[in-house]
């Protein structure tokens, strides 16, 4: 029987699946960056819908035949409010793969 106990936890006084704090601020600063630059985009084209081709808010909304209705108004809250959640979404893909990789590169107990 071996003297080596595979479940115990590593001497090094650091867990390997402990998370840095700096690499907890990058990925939050990955999320942020990928919501605002997703923001702008949905910005621009949410913009460009509403002034170009108001008749698709008009169309897409149920008040959109009514004299108060605005649809750059309307493009702009739904590019930018779209844009940001898609943003938020690739930045948390972004951080996962990034995790995931640094995890599969990380040498086994094994190689040791």
């Amino acid at each position: 029987m071996s003297d080596q106990n595979p479940y115990e936890s590593s001497q090094s006084g650091t867990a390997e699946s402990e998370v840095k704090p700096s690499s907890m601020l990058w990925s939050i600063g990955i999320v942020f960056v990928a919501s605002g630059i997703g923001g702008v985009f949905g910005l621009a084209i949410g913009a460009a819908l509403g002034s170009l081709l108001p008749g698709y808010y008009r169309s897409v909304f149920s008040g959109g035949d009514s004299p108060n209705f605005d649809p750059l108004a309307v493009g702009i809250g739904q590019g930018i409010t779209q844009g940001v959640v898609f943003g938020a979404v690739v930045g948390l893909a972004v951080v996962a793969l990034f995790y995931w990789r640094q995890r599969l590169n990380r040498p086994s107990s094994s190689d040791q």
